[in-house]
């Protein structure tokens, strides 16, 4: 996996704030799991109407610092449940999961450096 962050641009997206950066970071590291457990059960229920409101905002929250491959997870389970179409969503809710790890590692890691 790959993740597709642009330091310069994300910071530049912050209006060149770094600490403003590091605390929407921080909110993303201590909501990311709560909103992906939200996912997980709405998954588990197969629920589709959830699946996509989770799915929707999990991505909206991934979006803010990546357009890459968490984000694009995210947004298959946002589709899979507007689209009623649940056949495979176990397996794209792992792949989300590693994704969303990789990218909080990332984020995570990132912060302790500045």
């Amino acid at each position: 996996m790959a993740l597709e962050i642009n330091r310069e641009e994300l910071l530049e997206n912050f209006m060149g704030d770094e600490e403003l950066l590091f605390e929407s970071i921080d909110l993303f590291l201590e909501r990311a799991e709560s909103r992906y457990s939200d996912l997980a059960e709405a998954v588990k229920a197969k629920d589709p109407q959830k699946v996509m409101e989770a799915g929707h905002t999990i991505k909206g929250m991934v979006g803010i610092f990546s357009t890459g491959e968490s984000f694009e997870a995210a947004k298959k389970l946002e589709f899979m449940g507007r689209n009623k179409a649940l056949d495979g969503v176990d397996e794209a809710l792992a792949d989300f999961r590693a994704k969303l790890e990789e990218l909080s590692g990332y984020l995570s890691g990132w912060k302790n450096e500045g």
